[in-house]
């Protein structure tokens, strides 16, 4: 199964448990002009992806978190499990425990950061992935090929069945984690940019109740589940399809009510 989570979540985030049964409530978020913004759906119905892809994936992931240092970025190239001779680009996130630093970082993005959210909850800390510039501004087919062409023979020569092409980090945010604390308790707040709507896949074994609110004329779902519940919602980049997306997450198993989440959610909603 440690495959199989690595690959859903590239996609969207997939809600795992080993037991249980699933209330199903699987809902979906609309912008003003009716325009789905955020959806959940089953687990069943990810696209299937076959096992030599999930090996790949999975070498070149942990490739990524054994070589690349804080804020680095690089294309891998794995011999093993690769027919179709593709890369794959694995990032490391830059940490803040600055809230000015990491919101001067931010600048023009349209991401928001509070000092403090709630009663109480202070600004802590920080985990965030910059977008890779080999992602963020594709190279054309062929300069893409030539580049996957002389990994391929690197690694075949190197002995080490896998090569790396070291490739900048932009300032452009494509998630972070965000962490508040107020003494032994903590909510941490994911922020997440999509070119288009995101997609959440929920395991079936998961047992959660989903209700969506409207909050100062925004839809907003509030999913409680066996653990904690989290509240999300989404906002629009004015003159693109991208759009922003926030979840708070209760991680202490303080269990707020609706009304308590939304009250977090506040600073985000003026």
């Amino acid at each position: 199964m440690k495959y199989k989570v690595g690959v859903l979540v590239m996609t969207g985030l997939l809600i795992t448990a080993s037991s249980g049964f699933a209330a199903v409530h699987y809902q979906s978020l609309n912008n003003k002009q009716g325009e789905v913004t955020l959806q959940v759906k089953p687990a069943v119905s990810f696209p299937k992806v076959q096992e030599e892809e999930i090996q790949r994936l999975d070498y070149s992931r942990e490739l990524g978190e054994q070589l690349l240092a804080e804020g680095m970025a690089a294309i891998f190239y794995v011999l093993p499990h690769n027919p179709e001779g593709v890369t794959d680009t694995r990032s490391k996130p830059v940490l803040y425990s600055d809230l000015s630093a990491l919101q001067a970082k931010l600048a023009g993005q349209k991401v928001a950061l509070a000092t403090e959210i709630g009663d109480g909850y202070a600004f802590e800390n920080a985990s965030v992935y910059f977008q890779p510039v080999n992602l963020l501004h594709p190279p054309a087919a062929e300069e893409a090929a030539a580049t996957a062409e002389k990994l391929r023979q690197q690694a075949e020569q190197s002995g080490k069945d896998y090569a790396m092409l070291p490739v900048e980090l932009s300032d452009q945010m494509q998630s972070l984690t965000a962490n508040y604390r107020k003494g032994d308790q903590e909510v941490t707040v994911h922020i997440s940019r999509t070119n288009g709507p995101m997609t959440q896949y929920v395991d079936e074994q998961v047992s959660f109740t989903a209700e969506k609110l409207t909050v100062s004329g925004k839809e907003m779902l509030y999913t409680r589940y066996a653990g904690g519940n989290s509240l999300a919602w989404s906002t629009e980049i004015p003159g693109s399809r991208e759009l922003i997306h926030y979840e708070i997450n209760d991680m202490s198993g303080q269990f707020f009510t609706k009304e308590e989440m939304v009250k977090l959610a506040e600073g985000w909603l003026n």
